[in-house]
């Protein structure tokens, strides 16, 4: 029986009512545009009792009321300009997923309206000016993709591009206080600078590198190579891992397959999370998951797995099923944290099982073809197969010697 909100009604029998009286205005007169969100929160009466819940709490319906009363835009960037919330992502996921607003990627509209007031409060008008180029010709289009791509309200991708461009400003306005230019600044400060602020510092090394192509400087900044660490778990643990995924009934299942994808074939987590549901395919023998260009058959166990999640049903509404693991906010997909969290918590580390995935894969397949099946470049599938011990160097002369001895006698 549905919970009760006050008297002998229940939630699905309020919740029109409350529905409507926030996407109208004063004088009681529902917003044309806010339509669309109305028949989004009413379509689903299983969730009443949520939906209830959410408008009796959330201070996003304040703004909604705004908008319905025409004091607040109806649009992307003037929630962006909102203080950065789940909340605030969570009502501008709602708002497109509804069909209120186009799709955009809300983190990329939250990234510009972060960079405008940010650079607008830099004195000096010449690094203004290369800032607000650097950003649009390097830094934004990182989010070019669309909208639903992004996982979480504030992506690790977006926290990463706010901490590049603070320390870019950090570096021009340590430069101007000095009354200098990028093209005076001296490759003995700029080293100083780095140093005093570490890890930071050498943050601004790809800044450096445009900065160069540009011709705007002829400092340097030496990139730290970044080597492929030898994993810390063994392979009897990454199996044992798997066949506790398989049987086990204490995890969500879409935990379950998200770290079977991860432990099997050593994708990464934000991948996994991302993969759409039209990457699963069906067969009455087999099923096939799509990682990279070509398909892998996986295991009966897992396939059955993979088929449950399938028709689970998504825990909230969406005007279209698009993700394999949807994630707790409308049009959203889970997020990497919220699928290696649980996992970690029972002793399953993702980083080191997909470490001893790839290493044991590329041991057992040639590197272009585990480039193809499991989505990865065959730079990095190489690197694996080296840490390997077995780098396949001669595969492309021993396929083509095994093609000419089946050919001898044509």
């Amino acid at each position: 029986m549905d919970r009760r909100l006050t008297g002998w009604r229940c939630y699905a029998c309020v919740l029109p009512g409350m529905v409507r009286a926030v996407i109208s205005n004063h004088d009681g007169n529902p917003h044309p545009a806010l339509l669309p969100l109305e028949n989004f929160l009413l379509r689903d009466p299983a969730r009443a009792d949520t939906i209830a819940q959410w408008i009796r709490r959330s201070p996003m319906v304040k703004v909604i009321r705004q908008m319905a009363g025409g004091e607040f835009p109806i649009s992307l960037r003037a929630v962006a300009g909102l203080r950065m919330t789940g909340a605030t992502g969570y009502l501008a996921a709602l708002l497109m997923e509804s069909g209120v607003l186009p799709t955009e990627n809300f983190d990329r509209i939250r990234l510009e309206v972060w960079e405008e007031a940010q650079f607008a409060a830099i004195e000096h008008a010449e690094h203004r000016r290369i800032l607000q180029r650097y950003a649009a010709w390097v830094v934004n289009p990182s989010f070019s993709d669309e909208g639903h791509l992004s996982g979480v309200d504030e992506s690790l991708r977006l926290r990463r591009a706010r901490a590049h461009l603070t320390t870019v400003m950090d570096l021009l306005n340590h430069i101007g206080e000095l009354g200098m230019t990028l093209d005076t600044f001296p490759q003995r400060a700029f080293d100083e600078w780095v140093a005093i602020r570490g890890r930071r510092g050498r943050d601004a090394t790809r800044f450096m590198r445009w900065a160069r192509v540009q011709r705007l400087t002829r400092l340097r900044s030496v990139y730290e190579q970044s080597g492929t660490a030898a994993p810390s778990f063994s392979e009897d643990d990454r199996w044992a891992w798997v066949k506790y995924l398989l049987i086990t009934e204490e995890l969500a299942l879409s935990w379950r397959v998200g770290g079977l994808i991860s432990v099997v074939y050593g994708t990464l987590a934000t991948r996994i999370v991302s993969l759409r549901r039209d990457a699963v395919h069906v067969t009455p023998h087999d099923v096939r998951l799509s990682l990279g260009s070509e398909p892998v058959i996986l295991p009966t166990a897992m396939g059955e797995l993979v088929k449950r999640l399938l028709d689970t049903r998504p825990a909230v509404p969406s005007a279209t099923e698009t993700w394999l693991f949807p994630g707790h906010r409308p049009g959203r997909h889970l997020t990497a944290t919220a699928l290696k969290a649980p996992l970690a918590k029972r002793g399953i580390h993702l980083a080191g099982a997909r470490a001893v995935a790839l290493m044991t894969l590329s041991r057992d397949v040639p590197a272009p073809v585990l480039a193809d099946l499991l989505g990865i470049s065959i730079e990095a599938a190489t690197r694996w197969g080296k840490l390997s011990g077995h780098d396949w160097a001669d595969y492309p002369r021993l396929r083509h010697t095994d093609f000419s001895a089946s050919h001898d006698g044509d």
